[in-house]
């Protein structure tokens, strides 16, 4: 996907107010700028689903119909859904929205679960949450073949931790596990956290790590469990990796795919040439709705071959 005029431009604006985060007023100071943002899209899902709450044992999971479904629950094509927010952040009417017009475009129910974040709750209570929800819709007669899996950023790690935990549980897999611009190497392992520093425009490495001492407290970056790109891919359902080129996230994309071949899983990427970290995410650029419906293309895919 060739990078679109207005994208170019995003990144031009966010590479002139980029600033590194390493204290705690200014997680404060972010987080009421990002409550700000998301109220534009106050409103949205709701025009697209009909919503409501399910609550879990610490958290509540938003459960989106599309207007004019009518399977029973627990019947058909279900979506969950893990936000970003580098584990420490929720912007719940922005995935809302993307997850409302996910769902209509394939036809299914999306389950988006507002997970406890650090550092008020670190490793392992987000983990623990999004399992649990998996859990909740096993229980509710949901099959895992009708399942997908989708993350973005700190999502994506959560898309790569609850694979490894239903595999180990016994658990059946989902169809399809979609990862966009997805998080899961704490250890900063990849040669893009620095051979892209300066060039993401949204992140500083900095702030990965301050947001590493928020979430991870006394836990080793090498433990696969806080670390979920460490851990074997063995046994995955078909994998689908997004990421930027220029983005310091890049190699946890890349280094996925390449555990995924050698684990012999189905694995699809996209590599987009110089957008933002979690195009998807930004609804308002062109690039977004062609990087939307790859997902949507490959959930479908998978859906119809399980």
């Amino acid at each position: 996907m060739k990078q679109s005029i207005r994208s170019r431009l995003l990144n031009f604006v966010l590479m002139l107010i980029r600033r590194p985060i390493w204290n705690q007023a200014q997680l404060h100071v972010l987080r009421k700028r990002m409550a700000g943002l998301d109220k534009r899209a106050e409103g949205k899902a709701e025009k697209l689903c009909l919503i409501r709450a399910q609550s879990l044992s610490h958290c509540d999971a938003d459960i989106l119909q599309p207007l004019g479904h009518v399977e029973a629950a627990g019947q058909g094509r279900h979506i969950l859904f893990f936000h970003g927010g580098a584990y420490c952040l929720r912007s719940p009417h922005t995935y809302r929205a993307m997850l409302a017009g996910l769902c209509v475009n394939v036809g299914a129910v999306g389950i988006l679960p507002d997970y406890r974040l650090a550092p008020e709750y670190p490793h392992p209570a987000g983990i623990d949450d999004c399992f649990e929800s998996y859990r909740m819709l096993l229980d509710m007669g949901v099959a895992a073949k009708d399942i997908a899996f989708c993350g973005d950023s700190a999502g994506g790690g959560l898309v790569l931790s609850v694979l490894a935990m239903a595999r180990d549980a016994g658990l059946p897999l989902p169809a399809s596990a979609s990862l966009l611009s997805p998080a899961g190497d704490w250890g900063l392992n990849g040669a893009s956290f620095y051979e892209n520093e300066g060039r993401d425009p949204l992140f500083r490495l900095s702030s990965f790590l301050f947001f590493r001492s928020l979430y991870l407290g006394d836990y080793q970056t090498t433990d696969p469990a806080v670390s979920p790109l460490l851990a074997s891919f063995e046994g995955y359902p078909p994998m689908y990796f997004s990421a930027s080129s220029t983005e310091l996230l890049r190699d946890v994309a890349t280094e996925g795919v390449a555990k995924a071949q050698a684990a012999g899983v189905d694995v699809e990427m996209d590599l987009w040439p110089g957008h933002c970290h979690d195009v998807q995410l930004m609804s308002f650029l062109p690039d977004s709705r062609i990087a939307l419906n790859k997902v949507c293309d490959f959930m479908n895919k998978h859906w119809s071959a399980a």
